[in-house]
């Protein structure tokens, strides 16, 4: 009995695969072969149907696809089953053709996709007018993906005035662009040395491609994005450009590996002080002050030291300030501010150090 029930799950999953249809980049089909295709729930029928309205500019089946995603079953991206892998596998292939042909997507739809696929999220949400997507993106800048949050700013960075998100601190409760400035920082490196010598610095790192695998015969070629920042070989849609600081999409084979050194920055001190520069119209390079600035204080005596450290922190405390009322003039801040922060770090190359 039991080679018995072997053999006849073998000839049923054999009938089965024979029953799929072979269909390869130059089977002739219509749009309602493709519209059983997109809605038959098998994720390798529906990658198919977007590929092929993708290359014919289908443009019936592509007015479904927001619907369709609406409906679609979302899998998380770390998952072992099968299924879960192609049904993921299928919505990039929708979205690519989405994407690739310019469809407007709800706004719904697009928050629902941000948080496996933001990288698409932010595509689609960039061809909306700001007025329309404005909600959406404060709550990204709130609570979203690292990535979706940085994109989010530097979208409202072209009129701070859309954002309504209130960010509380200790003293006040700040607007979008009195919150960039007020987190924003400039830290002080002083290094307390018995000469001024210069030491060389060095450092490096490595960029690496993820494992790719072969494409399967039964299925298309299917296509993913990922957000990059400023790499100039980005072959994807333009998500927003802030003074030359730009995020593009890099579109990839999904089944081949991807990595890259252009990953898109966290909201920290450096990209604060880009949105700033920015407001002022000038170059991030040519800002009076930077994220980080160093000094070196050569140490004689004590009442010497402190002299040199009160004036670097005093003259760096009013650029700081300067940069405030600038933004004041210009209109970017109109409530309750604050200057950026002002962090001092001093490290001592002396044996035995001299301060206490």
């Amino acid at each position: 009995m039991k080679h018995f029930c072997t053999a006849l799950f073998l000839l049923v999953a054999g009938v089965l695969v024979a029953q799929e249809p072979v269909i390869t980049p130059d089977t002739r089909v219509d749009s309602a072969t493709l519209h059983q295709w997109l809605h038959s729930g098998d994720p390798r029928l529906t990658a198919w149907a977007a590929d092929f309205t993708r290359r014919n500019h289908d443009s019936t089946i592509l007015a479904e696809m927001p619907n369709w995603l609406q409906h679609a079953a979302i899998p998380s991206p770390n998952v072992e089953d099968v299924w879960q892998a192609e049904q993921r596998r299928a919505i990039f292939a929708v979205l690519d053709a989405v994407i690739q042909e310019n469809v407007q997507v709800p706004l719904p739809v697009i928050d629902s996709l941000a948080k496996f696929f933001p990288a698409a999220a932010a595509i689609l949400i960039s061809r909306q007018p700001l007025s329309k997507v404005s909600a959406t993106l404060d709550q990204w800048m709130l609570l979203g993906d690292p990535q979706l949050a940085r994109v989010a700013t530097m979208m409202f960075a072209h009129e701070p005035s859309a954002s309504k998100a209130f960010w509380s601190t200790d003293d006040n409760v700040l607007a979008f662009a009195a919150s960039v400035v007020a987190h924003s920082q400039m830290e002080l490196r002083i290094t307390v040395a018995s000469d001024q010598a210069k030491r060389p610095l060095s450092g490096g790192g490595a960029c690496g491609d993820s494992i790719g695998q072969r494409l399967s015969s039964r299925w298309p070629q299917v296509y993913a994005y990922e957000l990059v920042e400023n790499d100039p070989n980005a072959n994807g849609p333009l998500v927003v450009d802030v003074g030359g600081d730009r995020i593009v999409a890099m579109r990839y084979k999904e089944n081949q590996g991807w990595g890259t050194c252009f990953y898109v920055m966290r909201l920290d001190p450096i990209s604060r002080h880009r949105l700033i520069a920015y407001w002022l119209g000038v170059k991030p390079q040519d800002m009076a002050w930077q994220p980080v600035e160093p000094f070196t204080i050569r140490w004689t005596n004590t009442a010497a030291y402190e002299q040199q450290l009160g004036r670097i922190v005093e003259s760096n405390r009013q650029k700081l300030n300067a940069t405030v009322e600038v933004l004041r003039q210009r209109g970017i801040l109109t409530g309750p501010d604050a200057p950026p922060k002002l962090v001092v770090t001093v490290r001592c190359e002396i044996t035995p150090c001299p301060l206490q």
